[in-house]
């Protein structure tokens, strides 16, 4: 659960990097606002899968039937 809170926090803060880079004009700097966005963009998407996956593995989502491993 805590894996799962961090990561989830951690990609919001991202996300609202992202947003205050864009909202700001640092986009419109250069290259150092292009990259900046990217960056924020990129540790959204990874803490954010990284959250989805902690918490479908510990059963907090429903895991859909054809990603499910099947025990023989």
């Amino acid at each position: 659960m805590l894996t799962v809170l961090i990561s989830a926090c951690l990609s919001v803060l991202a996300l609202v990097g992202l947003v205050l880079s864009i909202t700001s004009g640092l986009i419109t700097a250069g290259v150092d606002g292009v990259f900046i966005v990217l960056v924020c963009l990129l540790m959204a998407v990874i803490f954010g899968v990284n959250a989805l996956s902690t918490a479908a593995s510990a059963g907090y989502l429903p895991v859909p039937a054809r990603f499910r491993k099947e025990h023989k």
